[in-house]
């Protein structure tokens, strides 16, 4: 479905240890719509009924039922900005 890069599962895993609200899940989202389908982005947020929770390495995540089918080759990525380290997902439909 998709991957996530060694770098990006670090930070994940760092997030999630990290997390104050031990109720919030790592979850796929939306960020808005972009070239070709959704900007999908990485963040804590607490989980729906709906979502979908699938395992990838060792890290559960839960992924907005909606967006579900827009994952389908992407990456998750750690990446270097203007303001530090964020996730980054790359879609097969050239979103950035």
């Amino acid at each position: 479905m998709f991957t996530i890069t060694p770098s990006a599962a670090d930070m994940v895993k760092e997030i999630i240890k990290n997390s104050e609200n031990k109720n919030l899940k790592i979850t796929i989202c939306s960020s808005g719509v972009g070239c070709g389908g959704p900007s999908l982005k990485v963040e804590m947020r607490a989980a729906m009924d709906n979502d979908v929770v699938e395992t990838v390495g060792d890290i559960m995540f839960h992924i907005r039922e909606n967006i579900y089918k827009n994952l389908e080759g992407s990456e998750i990525d750690a990446e270097e900005s203007f303001w530090g380290k964020k996730l980054h997902v790359k879609t097969t439909y050239g979103c950035i």
